[in-house]
């Protein structure tokens, strides 16, 4: 019998403290993005470049941006493994030949990630910034 005041006691005890609010001052932990939920990846061009040509901004493959001196683009893409590569426009007198080497880009559920688009006389680079 004290057995069981003993295990009713707790319960109304736990319940009890489960009603009570947070103390002032510590706010509620945030959920966790969905796990499908999209990332952000921007990308912006510096202003600095030693021509006027466009870059092309390849993900998994496909051009999904150009970007011309101090221009910038976000993109919402899913989440996950990417492949991220930046070359000269083929466009004009740039003559660009696509990009040389791709980068491996992981993106998490609502993430937002930065990268720098860096131009110099032959070569682009992408660059991750520290957000």
């Amino acid at each position: 019998m004290r057995y069981l005041a003993l295990i009713f006691l707790g319960i109304c005890c736990w319940s009890a403290q489960a009603n009570e609010a947070m103390p002032s001052g510590i706010a509620p932990m945030p959920a966790d993005p969905a796990v499908d939920a999209l990332a952000r990846l921007i990308a912006s061009r510096d202003n600095n470049a030693p021509n006027a040509c466009d870059v092309e901004l390849h993900i998994n493959q496909q051009v999904v941006a150009k970007l011309g001196p101090g221009e910038h683009t976000s993109l919402d893409l899913p989440s996950g493994e990417l492949s991220v590569a930046v070359a000269m426009s083929p466009d004009g007198y740039c003559g660009g030949r696509g990009p040389d080497v791709a980068q491996s880009v992981i993106l998490r559920p609502g993430e937002t990630r930065q990268f720098a688009v860096t131009v110099e006389a032959e070569q682009v680079f992408l660059a991750p910034l520290d957000n």
